[in-house]
């Protein structure tokens, strides 16, 4: 995970009102995820279906949706930063790849 870039990536948002304690909390969820799940963001964000399957893993494994999804949050900020978009709900992505 490119962090500082991030970091300042977020800090710039102007959707993000408290910039210290909000930056901070999706930096070090992101990093969380890398940890725990053994992945380079980098390398999943790249990829939907990688993007996907990482968002499934995190809810099954992190218990993510037992926490108002803060973990799959701080992804989809780290997707968006790399991208210059934001991914899909969940269903809404389940619906496309089944064309």
């Amino acid at each position: 995970m490119r962090e500082v870039e991030f970091r300042q990536f977020l800090i710039s948002n102007s959707d993000i009102e408290s910039k210290v304690k909000a930056v901070n909390s999706r930096v070090a969820k992101a990093l969380m995820v890398e940890r725990q799940l053994k992945v380079n963001l980098d390398n999943e964000v790249k990829d939907d279906e990688k993007m996907y399957s990482l968002l499934l893993q995190i809810q099954e494994v992190m218990n993510d949706g037992l926490h108002h999804n803060v973990y799959q949050n701080a992804v989809r900020k780290y997707y968006l930063f790399v991208n210059g978009r934001e991914f899909p709900r969940i269903k809404q992505y389940e619906k496309t790849r089944n064309l």
